[in-house]
């Protein structure tokens, strides 16, 4: 009889410095099924699936694969091995195409061993139409695509071999509901086909919906594993954080009238790309939270970052505080009192090799400097500070910022913002790949920050994590704002319907970004946003800790 074990880990164990990230894990991965590993972030669930994929080495413990020992160097080992992963902070190559990113570590050849290209784009074809990218093509340089059209890529290429376990980090979190049925249905194909699957989500419903049977880590140990079925989200929840999480009280939205300033106002803005036969039109007040609602696609992204100058507007124009505004870079923005936290933290709002502190102030040397020089005390206090109202999870402010899950690296990117002041925040997607607790923990700093003055402009693929959160919602659809939703008449399908009603007015077949790329190619950052990149973000902070090693 076939071992019906797939994976079996006894006593894992991995320390960090000042960290013990995995404390004597135990588990037990059947074939053909589906296992979810939860628990918040920084319990973990990261550094397990390092190790599984060979991107790390346990200190003690073992592992079994299928019954035969298993200590992978390398995540070629591996690949190998039969085990692939689908990361959340997603690698892909930009400059080359969709199907050179599918099919790079296996390239078909010909007799003559030159890159057989007919048989690549068939190939990519065919795994693209399994995750509902029929309409890509697979000759689509994948520097113009939006992250939920590369969450999905990750994934087909995951399918790109024959794997016997598959490994799936935060697969849904760019993801539209569609996008999301899709990729579940995926799931229990391969569950049927006898593939072992380790599902990661903090959509809990997803949890619920596809998954056998579940372990809950919590502070690196091991402190459940059960079956799905007869147990309940409120059992799971305080599986996870070990504590029932208090009701916060229902938000009360303030009372908007004439004399409530008005922090923002976009008249007639467009965008590159932009399809929207109207341009946008909104006002942003003083002390409240308002959502900006759409389909991947829709134009919500690009609104916001060209609010902030990081795209250039082609069209409108921006006032604050009733006044006109010239922004036409994010250092404009930002002497506006203008903040963005942007969907893609990896890329665009941390310095990984960095260390915390310095993630932190990057962006406002000059609290932390004096006399134009920087003041590693200052600096530190201001660093301690923010890891102290944002409840983040580290061993040291002098960490490098990679080494923390992502929900504590989304709230370094919080607290980098914060320590500005600002007066008109923009987020997007600001609750992307970040646990139940965290995820009330921003919602409560955000509902403070309003409460306190702030404006804030919310962008989120979650519909009912707006409904929860703002005082009113505009609805972007194809480029244009649909319509205006104030809370008390806040109803998902009429949200919905308004999201979709560009595309069925003008009798579109599909939604762009849902399942196909825009037609549109999209615009490479311009200089004045380059000047704020990673890499001149580290010479900036290297020159001004010239004693730190290179």
């Amino acid at each position: 009889m076939t071992n019906p074990v797939a994976l079996e880990l006894r006593g894992l164990t991995r320390r960090y410095p000042g960290v013990l990230a995995l404390d004597g894990v135990d588990l037990t991965l059947m074939r053909g099924e589906v296992h979810a590993l939860a628990g918040e972030n920084g319990a973990g669930k990261s550094s397990l699936i390092k190790i599984l994929c060979g991107a790390d080495r346990p200190d003690a413990g073992t592992m079994s694969l299928f019954g035969e020992p298993y200590a992978p160097h390398t995540p070629l080992d591996a690949m190998r091995a039969g085990i692939r992963v689908v990361h959340q902070e997603l690698h892909m190559l930009d400059e080359l195409s969709v199907a050179e990113n599918l099919l790079f570590e296996k390239l078909p050849r010909t007799k003559l061993g030159l890159l057989d290209r007919a048989a690549m784009t068939r190939r990519a074809t065919e795994l693209l139409a399994l995750v509902g990218l029929d309409d890509l093509a697979p000759s689509t340089r994948v520097a113009g695509l939006g992250m939920a059209q590369r969450q999905l890529i990750e994934i087909a290429k995951a399918l790109s071999s024959q794997s016997r376990i598959v490994i799936m980090d935060e697969p849904t979190a760019t993801l539209t509901p569609r996008e999301t049925d899709r990729l579940l249905q995926i799931i229990r194909q391969l569950r049927d086909g006898g593939v072992a699957v380790v599902f990661v989500s903090h959509h809990l419903q997803e949890l619920f919906d596809v998954c056998d049977r579940v372990t809950v880590l919590r502070n690196g140990r091991k402190v459940a594993t059960q079956p799905m079925a007869g147990t309940s989200t409120d059992d799971l929840v305080r599986l996870m954080v070990g504590r029932d999480l208090a009701e916060r009280a229902e938000r009360q939205p303030p009372v908007l009238d004439a004399n409530r300033p008005v922090a923002l106002r976009v008249q007639g803005l467009r965008f590159h790309g932009q399809r929207g036969a109207a341009p946008i039109d909104f006002a942003l007040r003083y002390g409240e939270i308002v959502g900006l609602a759409g389909l991947v696609g829709s134009g919500r992204t690009e609104t916001v970052r060209a609010i902030f100058g990081a795209d250039r507007l082609t069209a409108g124009q921006i006032f604050r505080d009733e006044k006109p505004v010239q922004i036409a870079s994010p250092r404009d923005a930002l002497a506006h009192g203008i903040c963005l936290v942007t969907e893609n933290r990896k890329d665009e709002g941390l310095v990984l090799g960095m260390p915390i502190r310095a993630n932190i102030s990057l962006a406002n040397l000059g609290a932390v400097s004096r006399s134009g020089l920087m003041n590693a005390s200052l600096e530190a206090d201001a660093a301690q500070r923010m890891v102290a109202e944002l409840q983040i999870r580290l061993a040291s402010i002098e960490q490098p910022v990679r080494e923390l899950s992502g929900g504590n690296q989304q709230k370094v990117v919080l607290g980098k913002w914060l320590l500005r002041e600002p007066q008109v925040l923009l987020l997007d997607e600001p609750t992307r790949g970040v646990d139940v607790g965290a995820k009330a923990e921003i919602h409560s700093l955000l509902e403070r920050m309003a409460a306190l003055g702030m404006a804030v402009l919310v962008v989120s693929s979650d519909l009912r994590e707006l409904m929860t959160l703002c005082d009113r919602m505009l609805v972007l659809s194809r480029g244009v704002v649909a319509g205006e939703v104030a809370r008390a008449q806040f109803d998902e399908e009429a949200i919905l319907a308004l999201a979709y009603s560009e595309y069925m007015r003008q009798g579109e077949p599909s939604v762009p970004g849902e399942h196909s790329v825009q037609a549109e190619p999209v615009e490479a950052p311009s200089t004045s946003v380059q000047a704020l990149g990673q890499a001149q973000c580290e010479r900036r902070w290297r020159s001004a800790h010239p004693s730190q090693k290179q």
